[in-house]
């Protein structure tokens, strides 16, 4: 099977490079727009956590990359096969602002390498899963905007 190795997504927000690093970085504002619950040590080797109570789903993660307001990226689990063995993928947001603009890209990276009974729906529920999470994000920044 050829495999697709990233998923690629990318916005662009009406709102300065500050307000988009905290809405990415900071616990109470990854819940309103990611998941409904988080946790994050925002530090290289610090962990996270994110919750969908409305999937009862929690998934988690380590920091890999914190570089004030360009770069962050993690490492998340993707799943686990029958005999227990961690797949994980790496995320990595950027951010580049121009004009009072702020362009957000996000990679997932690493899916070639997991095992065919995971790649196909870890792909497929990604893939889907950015377009709506970075949509759920554009929106979390308007309503932060117009306060």
């Amino acid at each position: 099977m050829d495999k697709v190795d990233t998923i690629v997504r990318e916005i662009t927000v009406s709102s300065p490079i500050d307000r988009v690093w905290s809405a990415l970085m900071v616990a109470d504002q990854i819940a309103q727009w990611f998941g409904d619950s988080a946790e994050i040590d925002l530090r290289p080797g610090g962990s996270f956590k994110m919750g969908w109570s409305e999937h009862d789903s929690v998934t988690q993660g380590v920091v890999e990359q914190v570089d004030y307001p360009n770069t962050f990226s993690y490492r998340w689990k993707a799943g686990s096969t029958e005999d227990g063995t961690m797949w994980t993928t790496k995320v990595t947001f950027t951010l580049e602002e121009a004009d009072g603009m702020t362009t957000v890209k996000v990679v997932e990276s690493g899916f070639s390498e997991l095992p065919d009974e995971l790649y196909v729906r870890t792909m497929r529920d990604n893939s889907s899963g950015w377009t709506t999470e970075l949509a759920d994000l554009e929106r979390h920044l308007e309503g932060a905007t117009a306060l």
